[in-house]
This record gives C-alpha cells, structure tokens and sequence, in this order.
C-alpha cells in the first residue's frame, strides 16, 4: 500500500502519534513512518 502526503502531512501524523500514552504500542508504527519518510526525502546538502 502507497499513500502520498507531504512533508507537513507526515509530520502532523507523527505528531499526532507522538502524543498517544506510550501504553498504545504504536511507537513500532512512528519508526517505520520515520524511516520510509526519510528514504523519500532528499538531504539537505551541507553547506559550508
């Protein structure tokens, strides 16, 4: 399954996620949110 949501969209979830009791077990879910969103996102060269 593919779902297409910008940067800001990605964030607000993780947000939302972050903010859970961590008693709902969905810090698994907010790590493999992070590294798939992580893998599409180009790096910010570093700049001098």
């Amino acid at each position: 399954m593919n779902l297409e949501l910008d940067v800001n969209e990605i964030n607000f979830v993780l947000q939302t996620l972050g903010q859970l009791p961590s008693s709902s077990g969905c810090w698994p879910l907010i790590v493999k949110i992070k590294e798939q969103a992580e893998a599409q996102v180009p790096k910010a060269k570093d700049e001098p």
